[in-house]
């Protein structure tokens, strides 16, 4: 045997590895967690729809084992869950868990396919006058890195002004902008 044709079989061997190293050890990326409220602005004592979506970043690696918590800030109390798709049949199942009496949920969906995002919606009530800013635990997977964690904002107001008290906002500012042309 020469010394090129011993060489050939070698070198595909470190070729064919070095590529099935580069897939095998790939980082799949963190999950993403979002938080938003709907109203984002209440009347003391109003209730509100608090959304979280969890989003598999990665195109084709599936997360498995994805987990939130989130606990309410002084000011929100958490009443119930509204709906959501994380740990249901779409994630291949998993577990939510809730408890208003310490205004405390978590999440944990058993996969989130490539590109897959999910949900839970709360209802909540506003029980304090402010801004209160409400933060989710990091989002977690078997795969990957802890991802950030997500906030949201829920004022809480003494009074929201009713749909006449806008119009006559309304109507007082074109009545001025009527007067200052005439002028």
């Amino acid at each position: 045997m020469n010394q090129k044709s011993s060489r050939l079989p070698i070198l595909t061997a470190v070729l064919i590895s070095a590529s099935f190293a580069g897939t095998a050890f790939a980082q799949a990326a963190s999950p993403v967690i979002t938080k938003t409220f709907n109203p984002a602005l209440v009347a003391l004592n109003g209730n509100s729809i608090a959304t979280i979506t969890v989003t598999n970043p990665n195109a084709a690696l599936p997360l498995t084992n994805v987990q939130f918590g989130d606990t309410m800030p002084a000011g929100i109390d958490l009443i119930t869950q509204t709906g959501g798709t994380c740990s249901t049949l779409a994630t291949g199942g998993g577990i939510f868990s809730i408890n208003p009496g310490t205004d405390t949920f978590s999440s944990t969906s058993n996969v989130l396919a490539g590109g897959q995002s999910c949900t839970i919606t709360v209802s909540v009530k506003g029980t304090a006058l402010g801004a209160h800013i409400n933060t989710t635990s990091p989002v977690t997977s078997s795969e990957a890195a802890p991802g950030a964690a997500a906030s949201g904002t829920l004022t809480v107001v003494n009074d929201l002004p009713t749909l006449s008290g806008w119009m006559l906002m309304i109507l007082a500012a074109a009545l001025a902008a009527t007067a200052a042309i005439r002028l």
